[in-house]
């Protein structure tokens, strides 16, 4: 077991999209990410260097856990954390202390009352000043014993490691040379309903252009949720040429550093893609208003879709890119600076965490 051995990562369950914000962190700490899942706990292998995985039964987990470790770097709420662990800590009369980690900077959850839980936590990372807003709006920055602002660490883990996911891209992700790469990465239907994903798929790739490409990063928790209906869709257009599905390929930005421009909804994945300063291209299945809406903030740094122009979707990608109707760039730039701040060197944020 790695040297600091009072601290570990923590993925209880099924829940693969912390993957790609809990393995970078523990790599960088020198701590174990603990795991239930044995599909996490090989794609934690594969696709993380320098990360050592421990996989238990979740029946074992509670009072293992507790016997190690004194604190939990972990992505679900204190609450959720009390289910798990209440009677291992009970028997061994022994707090486990958790640190919150953000899983994406992501504007959902700012018009329901579900993040109200944050209130619970008494130590959290946050990237920068959008997510310390967020606490604050939701009534639990106050209740915060300590934090570390990390910016963009997850970039940074990428940059350091990416010779590494050179050779990952290069085995995996095939792609044609001169032609227009998108990325389409929906997000899940979650208590908003955000996803676009059974509305957009089918316009997506019966019109897409021959001299396009477009990779579709399917969330896990759609696969899920609508397992049989997903499958037939993919099933249905995974023989074309120019049309990637991707179901299991947790690192973000290695992708991300592939593809021209973004489709998306309300994925997280749109705020990482502003690191690149490229196009995005925002599909609103519900016609919800982005001048008033706060859950889509991030929409004004790229074009708006409603569902009555799904069809029309390339003929506006094309017309962007052909005669740039409006530089988003200064505002690309402006929103990521809000969001994740400016650059930390990953050396100060690791002594910057291990001080909490």
């Amino acid at each position: 077991m790695t040297k600091n051995k009072r601290a570990a990562g923590l993925i209880y369950g099924s829940h693969i999209p912390y993957l790609d914000h809990l393995a970078p962190l523990c790599s960088l700490l020198e701590i174990p990410l603990i795991v239930t899942e044995s599909a996490i706990a090989s794609a934690a292998q594969k696709y993380y260097e320098n990360l050592e995985v421990v996989l238990l039964d979740s029946l074992v987990l509670p009072e293992w856990v507790a016997s190690h470790f004194e604190l939990i770097f972990c992505c679900t709420p204190r609450d959720l954390f009390e289910e798990v662990f209440y009677l291992a800590q009970a028997l061994l009369q022994k707090k486990i202390h958790t640190v919150w980690c953000p899983h994406g900077n992501s504007d959902k959850g700012a018009n329901i009352f579900y993040m109200e839980a944050l209130r619970k936590e008494k130590a959290a990372l946050v990237y920068g000043k959008q997510m310390i807003e967020f606490f604050q709006r939701k009534g639990a920055w106050d209740s915060l014993q300590g934090h570390v602002i990390t910016g963009n660490f997850r970039l940074e883990y990428f940059k350091n490691h990416r010779a590494f996911y050179e050779k990952i891209l290069e085995n995996e992700i095939k792609l044609k040379a001169n032609t227009r790469t998108l990325l389409y990465a929906p997000t899940w239907k979650d208590y908003e309903l955000s996803s676009s994903f059974f509305g957009a798929i089918e316009p997506l790739v019966e019109r897409l252009p021959s001299e396009h490409q477009l990779i579709v990063k399917l969330h896990p928790n759609l696969l899920l949720q609508e397992e049989f209906e997903t499958e037939e869709i993919v099933l249905k257009y995974q023989d074309r040429d120019n049309v990637l599905f991707l179901k299991d390929f947790p690192p973000i930005y290695p992708l991300l550093s592939l593809v021209d421009a973004y489709i998306g909804d309300m994925s997280s994945i749109g705020y990482d893609f502003l690191a690149f300063n490229k196009p995005l291209f925002f599909l609103n299945p519900n016609e919800r208003d982005p001048a008033k809406d706060l859950g889509l903030f991030l929409f004004r740094c790229g074009i708006e879709i409603k569902p009555s122009e799904y069809k029309q979707i390339y003929s506006i990608i094309d017309k962007f890119f052909t005669f740039e109707l409006r530089d988003f760039s200064s505002i690309r730039q402006e929103v990521y600076t809000y969001a994740f701040g400016h650059e930390k060197p990953l050396d100060v944020l690791k002594q910057e965490i291990l001080n909490l």
